[in-house]
């Protein structure tokens, strides 16, 4: 084990500014904690597990998916560091973890007790707002996102994703997309063929260009296709 604090001075900026910010006033009591590294395409939280910790993500990007019964694998959001998992089951009193987790990227994180957690976030008014203040964004977020993907169809939905992810990812105004096209069909919601389909038609009217299987998006091509979305959202 080791002490939260010498934990958090080695996260990279901006995540060590955040957690020494939140973390600030929390008592030697409650800062034992353990720091693990973990490779891309881990699962580190299973749903129905007992949830007994919060994993705090210091760096790299999570995926939460749903698995169902048959098999079948669906992404629906995904997250970058810094990021907290477990404490809203924490906060809400639920004993397991709703969602399971894997790593998107190879990951680092520090993995406090959740009696730990509860504790001290008990007794730091500010510590709790700010987290409160957090979840309400993304969960407010996530629900606008859902009601928008129930309206859309295949290519359009396509296209949202897109955004999403030049919002994410674009380096210097341009997004080099290099996933696997099955990853883009777990994530929408699409089978490969719906996918693989809709990218040609996006190519075909000069929305994305395609080097061989390399998405490629600009900036004046995101801009095309967050138009083409509002326009669709708003009728």
């Amino acid at each position: 084990m080791v002490d939260l604090v010498a934990a958090i001075d080695t996260a990279p900026q901006p995540q060590k500014a955040y957690l020494q910010q939140l973390f600030q006033h929390i008592p030697v009591s409650s800062r034992s904690c353990r720091m693990v590294e973990m490779q891309a395409d881990t699962k580190f939280i299973a749903a129905n597990e007992p949830c007994n910790a919060v994993w705090i993500l210091i760096e790299g990007h999570v995926r939460a998916r749903e698995e169902q019964i048959s098999g079948d694998v669906y992404v629906f959001t995904e997250f970058q560091a810094p990021e907290l998992f477990g404490e809203m089951e924490g906060l809400a009193g639920i004993s397991y973890y709703k969602v399971t987790l894997v790593t998107a990227t190879d990951c680092k994180f520090i993995v406090m007790p959740m009696i730990s957690y509860l504790n001290w976030i008990r007794n730091d008014s500010e510590a709790l707002f700010s987290r409160v203040h957090a979840i309400m964004n993304f969960t407010l977020k996530e629900s606008k996102n859902d009601r928008t993907y129930l309206f859309l169809d295949g290519i359009n939905r396509l296209m949202l994703y897109l955004t999403q992810y030049y919002q994410k990812h674009a380096r210097s105004k341009k997004c080099l997309m290099q996933i696997k096209r099955q990853q883009i069909a777990d994530e929408t919601g699409f089978s490969t063929k719906t996918v693989n389909r809709s990218i040609r038609k996006l190519s075909d009217n000069g929305l994305v260009t395609l080097d061989g299987r390399k998405i490629i998006i600009s900036e004046s091509q995101y801009e095309q296709l967050l138009a083409l979305i509002d326009k669709k959202i708003s009728n």
